[in-house]
């Protein structure tokens, strides 16, 4: 709320008067400008903020500045001629090499972050995690679309893994339901048959690359690094001039493909998810909560192809190795407030199978009362159902929750479009209707005042994923995000990283690009945001006090990290 004596400065100024002097107009332009300061998203935390978090922010500023003229450089020389070097800013997936290397990314590697409220499960580790995990298993099978025998055919192929028995390895339904044998094939002879499996082992000591690059590394390593390259989306794929958004979603739907059997047996998922929680530690993360995709085709495997592991045996891992983990990072000292788990599942399927979706979510919550905590649909939104589709089935679905005393908040993606004004806009009132307590991407609300308005007054936050949205074509370049617009608005927002494996990234990337996005991101800004993501959790009242107290402890010793590290430095 603005002050009583800024509101009347304000009214004032903008009665239209004339001013008898420069003096009185640059006076009212200052009390103009202090009202709308006073209206900003991070208006508190600027007047609450304390002399060491005001020094942090301005060698913050400075370390950007820094950046931009030594990480960087002039885009152009003094003729005007291209100088070829990257400017802040630019494509993300072209600059992450020199983001790496950057002052502020070692800043951002550093922040205490809070809670991050949307990262897919299957892709929040490097690319080459699950690879590396898929070496020795002996069940693991490979295939592709295409033979590799050429370096197009290398480029253009769809990979795909699966743990298998031998017989499914083999044998296919045909349209009868009866079963066809296909025998195994070899994906570097020319006569391939595109989509027939080879073992994986098979595949690792076969390898080649048609432009072999580096001999030193041995041919299971040649092949992982190439496999890790097909799982990250390059530049040139996002961003080409022919490409479109349909086109790029193509193109990130052939990477969680892949992903699917890298994922889907035991060992990996076990390892996985510990891992996973060894790396929000790392990037700086109190708390988080989980996307895996619940549905039928991504029950897991046993590691010898033979068992199968349901969507409670899922949770059950998840649960385990939480346990386990947390209790480690404890006796190291270290510290990690939970894991939650967002039951999502494909916006896709049909109203009969988001039906049975909607109950195993009611029936898992009465398992797991701490673990599972909320609801999704998941997808891109041009392609898939309009969630007023599915409201006979959410309205069940809350009687349902009511009556058995349970809160299973929405958290629905929408919003995650240029579409505005169309069919597919209209999730995100939908999304208003249905009491969703927050909403993932939320890209188009900037362009609908009004629901701006009703965000605001009924407490709905963002999950904004600034980098996947400039990958998935919303916007060219992180300065034309629409996050800026919502702040501005004071519309909650949280900050994500959506699915980091593909985009080479992590949230402290997305922290960064944040930052250099908009002039008018600082510091504080940083930390009104990580403030909103712990506020707008899935977690209890006790819960809560306990993940805030440890990240204003970590926030506190983050900026005077910050002074001691850069102060005399950037005072020179």
């Amino acid at each position: 709320m603005m002050p009583q004596l800024v509101e009347e400065s304000w009214r004032n100024v903008v009665r239209g008067e004339e001013y008898e002097s420069v003096d009185a107009y640059d006076k009212a332009r200052r009390e103009l400008q202090a009202a709308e300061r006073s209206r900003a998203f991070d208006a508190e935390a600027i007047a609450t903020s304390s002399d060491i978090e005001r020094q942090a922010t301005e060698l913050v500023r400075k370390i950007k500045l820094y950046d931009q003229n030594n990480t960087y450089g002039s885009h152009f020389d003094a003729q005007g001629h291209s100088t070829g070097k990257r400017c802040t800013g630019q494509h993300f997936l072209g600059s992450v090499d020199l983001i790496n290397g950057s002052l502020l990314m070692k800043v951002a590697r550093e922040m205490p972050k809070g809670a991050h409220l949307h990262v897919h499960f299957n892709s929040c580790l490097p690319a080459d995690f699950l690879i590396q995990q898929a070496r020795d298993i002996d069940a693991m099978y490979i295939r592709s679309t295409l033979p590799l025998t050429t370096q197009a055919n290398m480029e253009c192929s769809r990979i795909s893994f699966m743990v298998l028995t031998p017989h499914e390895a083999t044998h296919i339904q045909d349209r009868q339901g009866g079963e066809k044998y296909v025998p195994l094939g070899n994906v570097f002879h020319e006569d391939y048959v595109s989509n027939t499996w080879m073992p994986y082992k098979q595949f690792q000591n076969e390898f080649k690359l048609v432009e072999e690059k580096n001999q030193a590394l041995s041919k299971t390593e040649r092949a992982e690094s190439w496999l890790t390259t097909k799982l990250q989306i390059s530049e040139e794929e996002a961003h080409n001039t022919c490409q479109t958004s349909r086109g790029i979603w193509e193109k990130f739907n052939h990477r969680t493909q892949m992903m699917k059997g890298l994922f889907a047996y035991e060992s990996a998922f076990r390892n996985y998810t510990r891992a996973c929680i060894e790396d929000f530690v790392k990037d700086n993360i109190q708390y988080a909560e989980i996307r895996p995709n619940f549905m039928t085709t991504n029950h897991l495997k046993t590691d010898d192809g033979f068992g199968s592991i349901d969507n409670e045996g899922i949770m059950r891992i998840i649960n385990e190795e939480m346990k386990i983990t947390i209790e480690k990072l404890k006796q190291r000292n270290e510290y990690f407030g939970g894991l939650k788990v967002i039951y999502c599942t494909p916006r896709s399927f049909s109203r009969e199978k988001i039906s049975v979706a909607l109950d195993e979510c009611i029936d898992l919550k009465l398992k797991y009362p701490d673990l599972l905590c909320g609801f999704d649909l998941a997808g891109p939104e041009e392609m898939g159902n309009e969630l007023r589709h599915f409201v006979p089935e959410f309205l069940e679905f809350r009687r349902k929750c009511k009556d058995k005393n349970l809160d299973i908040p929405f958290l629905f993606h929408c919003g995650e479009t240029l579409d505005v004004g169309g069919k597919i806009d209209g999730n995100l009132f939908d999304a208003i209707l249905l009491d969703a307590k927050r909403i993932g991407h939320g890209y188009a609300l900037a362009s609908h005042p009004l629901l701006m308005e009703i965000f605001k007054e009924k407490n709905i936050a963002i999950e904004s994923c600034p980098i996947s949205n400039e990958v998935l074509g919303l916007t060219p370049v992180i300065a034309g995000h629409n996050l800026p617009i919502l702040l501005a608005n004071n519309v909650p927002c949280t900050v994500n990283s959506d699915n980091a494996t593909f985009y080479k990234s992590s949230l402290s990337h997305d922290f960064y690009q944040v930052m250099i996005g908009s002039e008018s991101m600082s510091l504080l800004g940083w930390k009104q945001l990580a403030k909103w993501s712990i506020e707008h959790s899935c977690i209890t009242k006790e819960e809560r006090e306990n993940i805030t107290a440890k990240w204003t402890q970590r926030w506190d010793f983050f900026c005077q990290w910050i002074v001691d590290e850069y102060g005399q430095m950037l005072n020179d």
